[in-house]
């Protein structure tokens, strides 16, 4: 990410000025509000999260596995599923 420090803005400040800063959102550059110091969420420019949200879809639908192995893929049961992530906790 690529954050300036300028557009980090305490979500309590932010309120008495959203409408202005609707208008400094564009592409990359968007606003980011805190809470007690921590990030909570994102002010962006529509298009660019649309823009965010078509690549995201795009990366899900690929697959990384060769076409030649697909015949010795199956779908993992919710139980094995839930088995790993018990097994990764520990």
């Amino acid at each position: 990410m690529n954050i300036n420090p300028s557009n980090i803005i305490p979500i309590t400040k932010a309120r008495s000025k959203l409408g202005d800063l609707t208008e400094k959102v564009a592409g990359e550059n968007y606003i980011v509000l805190t809470k007690d110091g921590s990030p909570k969420a994102a002010l962006v420019d529509i298009s660019y999260l649309t823009s965010l949200e078509k690549d995201v879809k795009n990366i899900y639908k690929r697959t990384f596995i060769d076409k030649k192995l697909l015949k010795y893929t199956r779908n993992f049961s919710d139980e094995e599923i839930k088995q790993w992530l018990d097994e990764d906790v520990l």
